[in-house]
């Protein structure tokens, strides 16, 4: 009996990659792009999840960022498949998606989702939405049976480490949200003056948290909601003491409103600038406030050029968010901390994955051999007695424990984490035990 070649039934390895983009790649109307709403999800899954190399995945679109998680059967062909997928379904050439999208795998892919799950990556260090955005991406996703074991693992490693980021650490106190920031700008923008007519024209969450915050701040603020949807309209409006208008009539609104803040999910403009022209025209004077919060963006560029207009997208919010890192810098070590145990935690779970099936098949093996180890000495064996014969037994079980504790001792002695699972594979391929020349 000798150690040699045995065929151990080749499992199929997956590999964790992302494809994004975000706030620092592109602009906002690049970003707008590659949006996915909420609706179109189950056909993106769908449609992303029949690509060869893809055996799951999850799509995370924010205002922020827009980024595809895929555990995939080879790295290259997964990348090489979204960068498809997103050409095809967005309808924009590969060559045109490349510059800018970030491609990460492996070790990189499993910190940057950490990291954006615990706003380490956010415009805003700490802010709170990422975190619920990750959750609801990778529920989502997991309905609509678009996750695999792999995925499930990571996402729910990755919300649990945002809420220990966030509950451990002091890295969200004092961050300013993208609503918070609508609020500055008018503040800004009108002084002192408390007394305008705000407009909404949404009634998701974060239309929500700027009606709330204009609640708090201005006491005598006027406010009026629309959306497309009545009975949102008139929930919100109940919620936040506001008048509710018909969403067909939100241009005469706009007419008569000196802040109006936009945040739908829209695919197309809710607010163009030709509509608006004819509307404002008998009262040039008026000053108006846009802010729109959306992506793809709700409000026509153009508003910005008619007189008296002010129009902020969410690229110009992004930049005049100031955030101290100095002061957070203690803050952000310890949630690296908390991120390199989490990551830690989850590579040694990735790396059993590897080297059990192996260390199981090699066991079974020599389960074999010290069965018929025993039948070769049947004539010895046979005269012991039980409980010699049992001693002898759970020797050998004893020893081929020994050896599979040594090889997997000295594999990680031996090796890195890059290297442990190079090896691991070459054993899973090639170690065999020949049972057949004994």
């Amino acid at each position: 009996m000798f150690l040699k070649f045995l065929k151990v039934k080749k499992k199929v390895k997956m590999h964790f990659i992302v494809v994004g983009t975000n706030f620092k790649t592109a602009d906002v109307v690049n970003r707008e792009k590659f949006h996915f709403s909420k609706e179109s999800l189950p056909e993106a899954l769908a449609n992303l999840n029949k690509r060869k190399s893809i055996q799951g995945s999850v799509i995370l679109s924010t205002c922020n960022r827009v980024e595809i998680y895929a555990s995939v059967d080879n790295v290259d062909n997964g990348f090489n498949d979204i960068i498809n997928f997103m050409s095809s379904y967005h309808n924009i050439p590969p060559d045109d998606i490349n510059p800018l999208v970030y491609k990460k795998n492996c070790h990189e892919a499993v910190f940057h989702l950490l990291k954006v799950a615990s706003s380490l990556d956010s415009m805003v260090i700490g802010e709170y939405e990422i975190q619920g955005q990750v959750r609801d991406s990778y529920n989502y996703a997991q309905e609509n049976n678009a996750t695999n074991g792999l995925l499930n693992k990571l996402f729910q490693a990755a919300i649990q480490t945002g809420k220990k980021v966030r509950s451990e650490t002091k890295i969200g106190e004092g961050t300013v949200s993208v609503a918070n920031m609508a609020l500055d700008i008018t503040k800004k923008y009108y002084g002192s003056k408390d007394c305008f007519n705000l407009l909404i024209i949404g009634a998701g969450k974060m239309a929500s948290l700027t009606a709330s915050n204009f609640r708090n701040h201005f006491a005598n603020c006027n406010v009026c909601v629309t959306n497309r949807t009545q009975s949102n309209a008139i929930a919100f409006a109940q919620k936040y003491f506001s008048d509710v208008i018909d969403y067909e009539n939100r241009y005469n609104e706009i007419a008569n409103s000196d802040v109006i803040v936009v945040s739908t999910s829209s695919e197309n403009y809710v607010v163009s600038s030709q509509e608006l022209s004819q509307l404002v025209n008998g009262n040039k004077t008026k000053k108006r406030l846009f802010i729109d919060l959306s992506i793809p963006r709700n409000i026509a560029p153009g508003i910005g050029e008619i007189p008296n207009c002010k129009l902020f997208s969410i690229d110009d919010i992004n930049k005049i968010i100031e955030t101290n890192l100095g002061r957070r810098a203690e803050e952000i070590e310890s949630a690296h901390k908390i991120i390199n145990e989490v990551a830690e935690e989850y590579f040694e779970w990735y790396m059993k994955q590897s080297i059990m099936p192996t260390m199981m098949a090699i066991k079974n093996q020599m389960g074999i051999i010290k069965d018929r180890t025993i039948a070769s000495y049947d004539s010895f064996y046979k005269n012991l007695e039980e409980k010699q014969a049992t001693t002898v037994s759970e020797m050998l079980d004893s020893y081929a424990d020994k050896i599979i504790r040594v090889i997997m001792k000295n594999i990680r002695r031996a090796a890195t984490k890059e290297e442990l699972i190079s090896i691991t594979n070459t054993l899973k391929d090639t170690l065999t035990l020949d049972i057949n020349n004994e």
